[in-house]
């Protein structure tokens, strides 16, 4: 996988050396190279999202089947496998697509971890090169907007992608681990990270559109007493004597 990883970097590094001569900045560079790749990868994130767009629109009919057969973990999975069966879905049908997109990632990855690769460009007086540790905010405080956005873009990204309260209860601390990450990363490879995300985000709005909370529906009981609730209220209503 390494071997791959530095092939594929090795390519990628040809065609950041190319975009810094075309535009004379390595911040450019990056920011046209991360677009390219995923632009190139636009197919296979497109399936992706499709897959879990399907899933989304299956989760409150999963819901009920999960209060229907909570005491009878076997016949629930034979009633969700199913439910994908009637409804034409793969449940790992966005496994493949991310998988074939890692080798690249990580060769991208790769290449802007390297020493020496952005020259000596500095974005707000820091090195592309250098981590944007809190000596260096405290001699240059605009270069905390970096780690800062790493983190606005993330917690986007999971707000939009997980739509279950429950999961995104669960990962509510991660946009403030990646940040604190950033700290140890190079500022190049930050600003890899806040373009891809970006750009996730809106291949998420095109392929799938606007995110929508999965409501927990009401037992049954709560469903019939608000249906007599609203007959009791009507207009013309009686009660039975």
């Amino acid at each position: 996988m390494t071997a791959l990883a530095d092939s594929i970097a090795n390519v990628l590094a040809a065609g950041l050396t190319a975009l810094h001569a075309l535009w004379g900045s390595y911040l450019a560079a990056i920011v046209l190279l991360t677009i390219g790749v995923k632009l190139v990868l636009h197919p296979l994130t497109r399936k992706q999202l499709k897959s879990m767009k399907a899933m989304q629109a299956l989760a409150p009919q999963m819901e009920v089947l999960r209060r229907k057969y909570k005491d009878d973990p076997r016949q629930l999975n034979v009633e969700i496998m199913s439910l994908y069966r009637a409804n034409k879905v793969n449940p790992f049908g966005g496994c493949l697509p991310m998988l074939l997109q890692l080798p690249i990632l990580w060769g991208l990855f790769r290449l802007l971890s390297r020493p020496n690769i952005f020259g000596n460009e500095a974005l707000f007086g820091v090195p592309l090169e250098a981590h944007p540790t809190f000596q260096a905010v405290a001699q240059h405080p605009l270069i905390a907007l970096v780690p800062l956005l790493v983190g606005l873009t993330t917690y986007l990204q999971q707000n939009m992608s997980i739509t279950d309260p429950t999961q995104a209860k669960m990962f509510i601390f991660m946009p403030i681990m990646i940040t604190w990450f950033s700290i140890n990363f190079p500022v190049g490879m930050s600003i890899y990270w806040i373009v891809s995300t970006a750009a996730y985000i809106a291949e998420y709005y095109l392929v799938v559109g606007a995110p929508r909370r999965v409501g927990v529906a009401p037992p049954r009981e709560a469903r019939g007493a608000r249906r007599a609730r609203r007959r009791a209220s009507a207009p013309g209503h009686k009660e039975p004597e």
